[in-house]
């Protein structure tokens, strides 16, 4: 396990860092920033100020969605993330401790990832925000009433999620969803790039990312069951979703189950190197 730890270390350390993610996360705070630019021109020509809880709403939103979850297949593109100092690494560590570290990156990152997403959410409305426990007047205006094409809001705001749910929880639970999704892809890239030895993993990340709108456009709604983007957005638990199955129950148990499987199986890939290890050395 510390091994393990130190592989994690590692690979944040050299993953994090390299320009290519720099350059991600600064497209990703203008892209948000301008997303949100309309709710804080809207806030201040009503005089009134508005509440910090825009997250929940952009991962309602499918643009976003894609934006985030492309961003994420970028993220973790490089993966196995088998650098110049890969094979030392291997050799002082062992194959199923490099596993556990590339797991604990992925898990790790993608929290970062997101967290990132929710700061710049809430700083791209600094200026016109005002600290409340509950959605505002600016949110349920938006949810109610067609101010958001007057001015321009590039997302809709749902009035079930203003309605039904409180600020806090939903970004709580938002938060998670959206956590478990970018894990969900991140370990997808890892595995298919890892098994294949090629760049296969960002090709089927990239179909799962577009799974959504494709269902929407012309599959059977049924499909949404197995779309993870689908099942990290709370507006496709409410309405005619329900009687496909789409549930908040759903998604958590499909994300903590496939996710769970993912890790076995690279955990698995890690034994078996082992074991290969072990007969060469015999």
């Amino acid at each position: 396990m510390s091994k393990g730890l130190r592989v994690f270390c590692f690979q944040l350390k050299q993953e994090l860092v390299q320009v290519r993610v720099l350059i991600l996360f600064m497209i990703l705070a203008v892209f948000i920033y301008s997303y949100l630019e309309p709710v804080a021109n809207l806030a201040q020509a009503v005089g009134e100020k508005v509440s910090p809880w825009a997250f929940p709403h952009l991962m309602n939103d499918y643009i976003c969605q894609m934006v985030f979850m492309v961003s994420a297949v970028f993220l973790f593109s490089t993966a196995p993330f088998e650098g110049k100092a890969h094979y030392y690494i291997i050799q002082r560590s062992g194959s199923l401790s490099w596993q556990l570290g590339n797991v604990l990156y992925i898990l790790a990152s993608s929290f970062l990832f997101v967290g990132f997403i929710w700061i710049l959410s809430v700083i791209s409305l600094l200026s016109q925000t005002k600290f409340s426990g509950d959605w505002g007047i600016i949110w349920g205006t938006l949810a109610r009433t067609n101010a958001g094409n007057q001015y321009d809001v590039p997302f809709t705001v749902f009035a079930y999620i203003v309605g039904v749910l409180s600020p806090v929880e939903t970004t709580a639970i938002s938060f998670l969803l959206e956590w478990a999704c970018v894990s969900w892809m991140g370990l997808v890239v890892y595995l298919f790039n890892y098994i294949t030895k090629k760049m296969t993993g960002i090709l089927a990340a990239s179909f799962f990312v577009f799974l959504d709108v494709m269902i929407y456009n012309s599959w059977t709604p049924k499909a949404y069951l197995f779309s993870p983007v689908t099942l990290a957005q709370l507006k496709a638990m409410s309405g005619n979703s329900l009687s496909y199955g789409v549930s908040l129950k759903y998604a958590v148990v499909f994300f903590t189950v496939t996710i769970t499987v993912f890790i076995v199986i690279c955990l698995g890939q890690g034994t078996k190197k082992v074991k290969k290890w072990g007969r060469k050395n015999e």
